[in-house]
């Protein structure tokens, strides 16, 4: 059956279409996402605004008409955080389905990090070790605890790159006492995790896609001196080489960070939080270092999908 699966994010929308065989056998004919920057001037009041409506409508469209050509027999999109956050997004939602004929369903974080789970164990080998699964979105942040057995723990913080990002305000580059009242606020809000961690001390970092794809990208490129192949599912990152980007993050400004080799544009803004994110979580969690996943919730819909078809 061939399938397309849309992940509505907070600061990009993703498509997957791939045709689904028996079991969790897949293969992904296209994968490919735009920005959309649904939350910008609206992320902390719960409020899509007129342009972002604007961005998304005319992706979806796009989306759409890449339906039509691959002839999708099924279709699902998922809306996270900044639409199941928003008080309009009924309107968005009722409209995408009346012109598109696509439905969106509005997932809970809850739900939000099982996708991300089923999906990240399929590109990153589990042991009998527990891992601490992060995905970094624009308007909120999933963490996992899990081994090869199974999820210990999970939630959803509304901690995303773009929440953070309209919360601080930062300077060009961000300032030092900007930084620290930003890890502040994160130690405040993440007090769940670190009493998840007490129970369930962990190992390795996992990092789900978005800002982990981009750390990957720009490591890659400086160890090899071109860019990271797409056809890796998992990508090993040290500490050192962490501290590294998280350096560069923090210390340049963003017209600099756009021609970093590997960067990638659309996350010139929103890396920064990230970065000090990561940072936070790598220090409360005393993990020996980190594994990024090229696979994140889209590939977990998609095992689902197979699973139950």
């Amino acid at each position: 059956m061939r399938t397309g699966i849309i992940d509505l994010g907070t600061n990009t929308f993703n498509i997957l279409i791939a045709d689904t065989n028996d079991g969790r056998e897949f293969e992904v004919l296209l994968n490919t996402k735009s920005a959309v920057m649904l939350g910008q001037e609206g992320i902390n009041s719960g409020y899509i605004s007129d342009k972002a409506f604007t961005r998304a409508y005319a992706v979806i469209r796009d989306f759409s008409q890449l339906i039509q050509e691959f002839r999708c027999h099924k279709v699902v999109a998922y809306g996270t955080s900044a639409i199941r956050g928003a008080s309009n997004s009924d309107a968005f939602i009722s409209k995408i389905a009346r012109d598109f004929n696509i439905q969106i369903e509005t997932i809970s974080g809850e739900q939000e990090a099982d996708f991300i789970y089923y999906g990240v164990r399929q590109a990153v080998p589990f042991t009998d070790e527990n891992y601490l699964i992060l995905d970094i979105g624009g308007g909120s942040n999933e963490l996992i605890i899990a081994n090869n057995e199974g999820m210990l723990w999970k939630d959803s913080f509304k901690l995303g790159g773009a929440r953070l990002l309209e919360m601080f305000r930062p300077e060009n580059p961000i300032a030092p006492a900007r930084i620290e009242a930003v890890t502040t606020y994160l130690h405040q809000e993440l007090k769940p995790l670190a009493k998840a961690l007490e129970k369930y001390p962990v190992t390795q970092l996992v990092g789900s896609s978005g800002a982990f794809d981009t750390y990957a990208a720009m490591i890659y490129h400086r160890q090899k001196g071109y860019p990271i192949s797409k056809a890796l599912l998992n990508f090993h990152i040290s500490l050192e080489q962490f501290d590294e980007i998280y350096h560069l993050m923090t210390t340049t400004t963003r017209e600099d960070r756009l021609i970093i080799p590997g960067f990638e544009a659309l996350r010139v803004d929103t890396i920064v939080m990230a970065s000090i994110f990561t940072k936070y979580i790598l220090g409360l969690s005393k993990v020996k270092g980190i594994i990024q996943s090229t696979y994140s919730l889209k590939e977990g819909v998609l095992s689902q999908l197979s699973i139950s078809n």
